[in-house]
């Protein structure tokens, strides 16, 4: 079949990147004239507003929190300030708030992450929360380039680093799910996109323990590669399976206590590693070793909520065939699944 990927023109994964961020866009088909910067809260503004202080003329905008009135909001700036390229400063909910109005808008975005918290730092999907307070994946574009700067990313909290972890782990669930999909008739595969997702996440869990620097820059690239591979399959399918239904479920019964996405994700992952038929013990090594929660009290949560979570998955997004539609989803079944999984 015919392919036709866009990939991010400039890829920069290296220490003190965002000093270097106007000499660094400079060198790639981006229009600088009119730079708008978008960011969160106080916790992102000091590297947003040195960001902006490496592009002359940039406009900087807070308060992104990820939603879609904060998209519709930002689509009226972007238009009414001409801007000529936008970036994200920030996590998961600015860049997914920038990369959805890039899309309306037919701007260019760069993606300029804080923290290494889900693989949406470089993806054509924007996770948004809408009015009702559901969240939903909406098609986006792939950035026109991607900065990491390891020493922002180290700095910021331990947290967020391992839920991108456990975002970037799942990668090994989602793949058996859309295998057994495709073998179902219930999918189309795609071995290219999903050997991508594979080596990625395979690289980093064999890298799991090791010196920081190497773990958090192979964690940097390995979220980068999985975005890749969701646009080169035109899915999301090779990154979200099972244990990101399971994940969407957590969101709608604990809505404003909901945990990291990732977090949810890599226990959602060990349901879905059980489910298939056993955990890996280099999985759960893995887990060990980054800190990874192992039962749901290391998310201060009841198993019993997990257990309501897991029966709730398949309605999140019920087109999307998973080693849920073959099990017996009593809640007796699903119980006994939950406490082998995590250990509870």
């Amino acid at each position: 079949m015919d392919r036709s990927v866009s990939i991010p023109t400039l890829l920069e994964i290296a220490p003190g990147a965002v000093d270097e961020l106007g000499a660094l866009l400079g060198g790639v088909a981006v229009d600088l004239e009119r730079p708008l910067v978008g960011t969160g809260g106080e916790q992102t503004a000091g590297v947003a507003e040195r960001a902006s202080a490496q592009l002359p003329g940039a406009t900087l905008l807070t308060g992104l929190v990820g939603d879609r009135a904060g998209v519709e909001a930002l689509v009226g700036e972007i238009r009414a300030r001409e801007a000529t390229v936008c970036l994200a400063v920030g996590g998961g909910r600015v860049i997914d708030t920038v990369k959805h109005a890039s899309a309306q808008t037919g701007v260019p975005f760069v993606s300029v992450p804080t923290a290494l918290s889900h693989d949406g730092i470089c993806s054509p999907i924007a996770s948004l929360v809408g009015a009702e307070g559901r969240r939903e994946s909406l098609a986006a574009v792939m950035p026109a380039a991607v900065v990491v700067d390891l020493d922002v990313v180290r700095a910021g909290p331990a947290r967020a680093t391992r839920a991108g972890a456990g975002d970037l782990l799942s990668n090994l669930t989602a793949l058996q799910d859309w295998r057994l999909a495709a073998a179902r008739g219930r999918d189309a595969f795609d071995g290219y996109s999903a050997l991508i997702a594979e080596a990625s996440a395979h690289a980093f869990l064999y890298l799991a323990g090791a010196a920081e620097e190497l773990s958090l820059e192979t964690l940097a690239r390995g979220l980068v590669l999985s975005g890749l591979a969701m646009a080169t399959a035109g899915t999301s399918r090779p990154c979200s399976g099972a244990e990101h239904l399971i994940s969407h479920s957590l969101d709608a019964l604990l809505r404003e206590d909901a945990r990291l996405h990732g977090e949810q994700v890599a226990l959602g992952t060990l349901v879905a590693a059980e489910a298939h038929g056993g955990v890996p013990a280099e999985l759960r090594a893995a887990y060990d070793s980054l800190g990874l929660p192992r039962r749901a009290a290391d998310l201060g949560l009841d198993p019993a909520v997990v257990v309501e979570a897991v029966l709730g998955a398949p309605a999140t997004r019920p087109e999307r065939y998973t080693i849920l539609d073959e099990l017996d989803l009593s809640r007796d079944a699903v119980k006994a699944l939950v406490a082998r999984a995590l250990d509870d």
